[in-house]
């Protein structure tokens, strides 16, 4: 549980053998590039490989065509021969060619295919005529539109069709419109369409090549569609074929593009000089280990040459984190603040600790608590979610707390009749789950002040770990003014002067940390020009303070969110409390909207102690992250 030990390397080796260095010792190992022009400049007359990546084409066009056969294979053995990048196009173009033919007479069927089927919707509101269609489209002398009209207009038009010269053959009608033939003489078209547009009639095109009834059109388009269909059929297969034919060679190009698609993307970090290439990196220590053996047993022209991380003076390390399966999960908050840097401590394991603590002390309860618990890691298992994770652990230990305070979704007489506990019921305890809950804060606050002295220490900041606020001197003033509040409630018969000399050393400490840390470090002017030194230093110990004070209070809310949880149950039992089916509904609706809502609220409020009262004293998360080429 911890910050993965990394290593600096550098592989270099002859210009020439680039690729070959690369395949062999590079690719697909858990090494995190630098880029080499940025880190070796002491060398001269080096140059970044001017080169863009031409196997992304090949890559994403092969992958287009996988798409068309089920699905992008696994097989990540294969490959194909020696082949440059355009070599590998042409081939996949040819295959495209025919695909594409394929897809053009498909597109072309699917819209025949779509014509019919409009066509036939159109006869199916002509239901019950029985006219030769041929007949209708032969008239000369006598115009007809087919279509439908707001049955509103309908009226209307029957109102005054007597003065009109024209018939209206209606076929069909629903709740809104009527559909239907209007015949006109040749002579009277234009006028008799002016007045079936000013009714809003809307016409549907009819194909003029129609003959015979609308049921006899439907059913011989029926059957054209079912032939258009077998042919599509067909050319579906045939592209089958096509791509099932020349499958393992394209599986075999799309390898190698990947690969060498790859190899461009860590060409772009390196560098070269007249006859030699520089790869530089980061490794686990192990790995490099293995790598330099590896390296120095094959005899290859290599050279491999590695660094603690602790000793590089021109890069700074990435941060790989490593937990166990408990703790893994809680990354994802950790990522949200900002990752470690190299030399910090790992807060994953604390945040987990104090996340799973603080949210069963909140929501203690066994019923509730195990519904989450069961999402949770339904969620983990089978959608992969951090979150779920964390959700699934939270629940166990709400299940934990729901035990100590005797609660199954609410009711709190089931346990203690079944396991014969005598539960801490929070609603009676009241006053002692505060204080406790204070104290636990005080605990957690000195805790996160004592990891940050050694943050501080690792990463050579010796004024911050005596004299900072979170340091020793804040240390001694916040343990101070908790031992002597402990003294006057519990008699501890400590010498209150013993208090005063704490008080007064780590107060005079924190208000000269300035000049204190400059008299450590061994320069000579130790106060700066001016008394806005004074001024600002006093309101700066005057604002810790007071951060002291509203950081401790704020582990209340803990406690009180136990007393909360409670008191909204007695809500849901008080407004269920005539049973009956009613009753039930109640109770299980208020269940799930205070797990919803009140889960919620408590993992947001836990989260924002994680942040605000704990990492804010020891955790800054000015990290980068570890980036492997096997992963990116």
């Amino acid at each position: 549980m911890a910050i993965m030990k990394l290593k600096a390397v550098t592989i270099s080796g002859k210009i020439e053998d680039f690729d070959t260095v690369v395949e062999k010792y590079v690719y697909g190992r858990d090494i995190h590039l630098e880029n080499a022009m940025s880190v070796l400049t002491g060398m001269k007359r080096l140059r970044a490989f001017d080169e863009a990546s031409e196997y992304d084409a090949v890559v994403k066009s092969a992958e287009n065509i996988f798409r068309l056969s089920g699905g992008i294979p696994k097989d990540t053995t294969t490959e194909c021969g020696e082949r440059t990048a355009s070599e590998m196009l042409d081939y996949i173009k040819e295959i495209n060619s025919h695909i594409e033919n394929e897809k053009r007479e498909a597109a072309a069927i699917g819209e025949q295919i779509k014509h019919n089927t409009d066509a036939m919707a159109t006869l199916d509101l002509m239901p019950d005529l029985n006219i030769d269609m041929a007949d209708i489209n032969r008239m000369e002398f006598i115009a007809y539109h087919f279509g439908h009209i707001p049955k509103t207009s309908y009226k209307t038009l029957m109102t005054y069709m007597n003065d009109l010269e024209t018939v209206f053959v209606k076929t069909h009608e629903d709740q809104t419109d009527v559909w239907g033939f209007y015949f006109a003489p040749m002579i009277k078209k234009s006028k008799i369409d002016e007045v079936f547009t000013s009714l809003y009639f809307e016409e549907i095109p009819i194909d003029k090549d129609f003959t015979g009834t609308p049921e006899e059109i439907k059913r011989t388009l029926a059957a054209r569609n079912s032939t258009l269909k077998k042919q599509t059929a067909e050319l579906s297969k045939k592209t089958a074929a096509i791509i099932a034919d020349s499958k393992t060679e394209l599986i075999g190009i799309y390898n190698l593009a990947k690969k060498r698609k790859q190899f461009s993307e860590i060409r772009k970090n390196a560098a070269h000089g007249e006859m030699f290439f520089y790869i530089v990196g980061w490794m686990e220590s192990k790995e490099a280990d293995r790598l330099e053996k590896e390296i120095g047993k094959s005899g290859d022209v290599v050279i491999f040459n590695q660094e603690k991380a602790e000793d590089v003076k021109n890069m700074t390390p990435p941060t790989k984190l490593k937990n166990n399966p408990i703790c893994k999960p809680f990354e994802m908050f950790v990522k949200m603040y900002g990752l470690p840097n190299y030399k910090e401590i790992d807060p994953t394991p604390i945040l987990a600790f104090t996340y799973i603590l603080f949210f069963g002390i909140m929501f203690g309860d066994v019923g509730q608590s195990a519904v989450l618990a069961i999402v949770g890691f339904l969620a983990y298992k089978f959608k992969k979610m951090d979150l779920g994770g964390i959700i699934g652990m939270v629940g166990i230990a709400g299940i934990i707390s729901g035990f100590i305070y005797g609660s199954f979704f609410g009711n709190e007489e089931i346990i203690p009749r079944i396991f014969g506990i005598h539960p801490i019921e929070p609603m009676e305890n009241i006053m002692t789950l505060l204080i406790g809950t204070v104290c636990m804060g005080g605990i957690v606050i000195i805790f996160g002040m004592v990891l940050n002295v050694i943050n501080m220490l690792k990463a050579g900041n010796k004024g911050e770990a005596f004299f900072g606020h979170n340091g020793i001197a804040g240390i001694v003033f916040y343990l101070a003014v908790v031992l002597f509040a402990g003294n006057m409630l519990l008699g501890l018969g400590i010498p209150t002067v013993v208090f005063i000399i704490m008080l007064v050393a780590s107060i005079l400490a924190m208000y000269f940390a300035e000049p204190l840390t400059r008299l450590i470090e061994g320069e000579k002017k130790l106060f700066p020009s001016g008394a806005m030194f004074f001024v600002e230093s006093f309101f700066e110990l005057f604002e810790v303070i007071l951060s002291f004070c509203t950081n401790t209070i704020s582990f209340l809310r803990i406690g009180a969110f136990a007393v909360i949880h409670v008191g909204m149950m007695m809500a849901v039992s008080s407004l269920s409390a005539g049973g009956g089916v009613g009753g039930m509904i109640v109770t299980v609706l208020g269940n799930i909207i205070v797990m919803v809502l009140e889960g919620l609220i408590v993992a947001i409020q836990v989260l924002r102690l994680e942040y605000y009262e704990m990492f804010s004293r020891y955790y800054n998360g000015h990290g980068r992250e570890f980036v492997s080429i096997k992963n990116k």
